[in-house]
């Protein structure tokens, strides 16, 4: 199983969602009881799920009992624009928690990445070698821009990777630390590919330690 250290795909989003319905639903006989308050109070999202079954309730001439708000919570639709929108920007700031975790892991040599974009008329492969100061600032910006969902993990190699998914295909990037500036030694092309993987390490390792994730499953073989 591959470890997700951030997300934005639909699944990410609807558990968002859910996660304030739940709350929502808790919150019903308050609201009908005492709408105001319990708007400004209630957590971000939670407020936005409060505010349309209320909305709903009122613009259909009916009393907003709390029957009636617990039922209009449980059938609010989970596509709503303003809905997801909410979701979508708090799943954001969770992405720059992400790399506050992660700024302490600092990188003594440059990063090599190895990308793969899925295009309308195949696949294109390509590697550069980027310097960045810690693991945090890797994932602070997207490789690919336009991607409708975007994952990072660590996947089965134990390396750090990114993948896009846009309408043409899905786009992948990896980083891996290289072990050494390669200064005084014999220049690596960035076309030869399994060069570079030698001359590198996975970042996987250090990420797991500071989330506790479990190692990947051995396999047969090298990389």
């Amino acid at each position: 199983m591959q470890n997700i250290i951030w997300t934005n795909d639909t699944g990410q989003i609807d558990a968002i969602i859910e996660e304030w319905r739940q709350e929502a639903l808790s919150l019903a006989v308050d609201m009908a009881r005492n709408p105001k308050e319990t708007v400004d109070e209630a957590t971000y999202g939670v407020d936005v799920i409060l505010n349309k079954a209320w909305k709903n309730i009122v613009d259909g001439y009916e009393i907003p009992t709390a029957q009636r708000l617990f039922g209009t919570i449980n059938s609010l639709d989970i596509l709503d624009a303003r809905i997801r929108i909410a979701a979508d920007e708090l799943n954001t700031e969770y992405r720059a928690d992400e790399q506050d975790n992660l700024r302490h892991l600092e990188l003594e040599h440059p990063v090599i990445i190895l990308g793969q974009a899925g295009l309308w008329n195949g696949s294109r492969t390509l590697a550069s070698t980027v310097d960045f100061d810690n693991v945090g600032d890797i994932i602070a910006d997207s490789p690919w821009a336009g991607m409708e969902y975007e994952t990072w993990k660590i996947d089965e190699h134990d390396d750090l990777r990114y993948v896009g998914v846009h309408h043409d295909g899905v786009n992948t990037c990896t980083f891996r630390e290289l072990k050494a500036n390669g200064h005084g030694e014999k220049p690596i092309e960035e076309c030869d590919l399994l060069a570079l993987l030698r001359a590198s390490r996975p970042l996987g390792p250090r990420v797991r330690d500071v989330y506790g994730m479990p190692a990947p499953a051995k396999k047969h073989g090298n990389r």
